[in-house]
């Protein structure tokens, strides 16, 4: 079975071809990494999942369903939240109001509390600082919001542009180790990242160098092939 199909993606901002040819499938319960340098397509590929930009050519599906002229909003209902680089929470709203404007109440059957409830259990440190405006947070906190914010929208599919940008080492690791809590809770998750680590989360992924995929696998065949090895380890 397939949640999310990506066929022969082709995406461009004017004259720019950003993404080329790019295909992958995300299957339920996976952590499926994009992995690449700076303008290899990643977060192209994640704005033209969420319908943020038109493809030039290819196909995108959520459970079989084409997504290619559907609005952002639209896409958000089907049950894909995305959680962009740079976070984008709203800082003069506490984190109690940050989460409360994304329920989204036709995706579930649980309530406001029992889903703050939810969210505020993996990221207990928005508990604390519930009532705070969450302008006023560190970076990672907020990107604890970011995460929670998408939670709340009870999705199916949790994208999220590398959320560890601007973290220090310790809190990256936080970030990364709710993420597989998350997982473990049976969401999918399609994660876009420079950072090599997020390969000792990821189930399978792809490389993307250039707008094209440069490699394809699961966690182990990635992590052994030469291209991390130089590009992200060093050696």
């Amino acid at each position: 079975m397939t949640l999310l199909t990506v066929e022969s993606l082709k995406v461009g901002y004017g004259d720019l071809i950003a993404v080329r040819d790019v295909s992958f499938t995300v299957k339920p319960g996976e952590i499926f990494v994009l992995l690449g340098a700076n303008g290899s397509g990643k977060t192209t590929t994640l704005r033209a999942i969420s319908g943020l930009i038109r493809p030039i050519a290819g196909r995108i599906a959520m459970e079989g369903e084409a997504l290619g002229a559907i609005k952002p909003h639209a896409v958000a209902r089907l049950g894909i939240s995305h959680v962009p680089e740079g976070r984008r929470i709203f800082p003069n709203l506490s984190v109690d109001d940050n989460l409360t404007v994304s329920y989204l109440p036709t995706r579930t059957d649980k309530s406001l509390r029992a889903i703050l409830d939810e969210v505020y259990g993996l990221f207990p440190r928005l508990r604390e600082r519930h009532k705070q405006m969450a302008g006023t947070m560190s970076g990672g906190e907020q990107q604890m919001l970011a995460i929670g914010r998408a939670l709340m929208n009870c999705p199916k599919l949790l994208m999220l542009d590398e959320p560890s940008l601007g973290l220090s080492p310790v809190m990256t690791d936080l970030v990364f180790e709710r993420l597989e809590a998350i997982s473990n809770q049976g969401l999918t998750i399609l994660l876009v990242e420079q950072n090599a680590s997020a390969i000792d989360l990821a189930t399978s992924g792809v490389i993307l160098s250039n707008g094209v995929v440069s490699m394809a696998g699961d966690r182990a065949a990635l992590s052994s092939t030469q291209y991390i090895q130089k590009a992200y380890l060093g050696v």
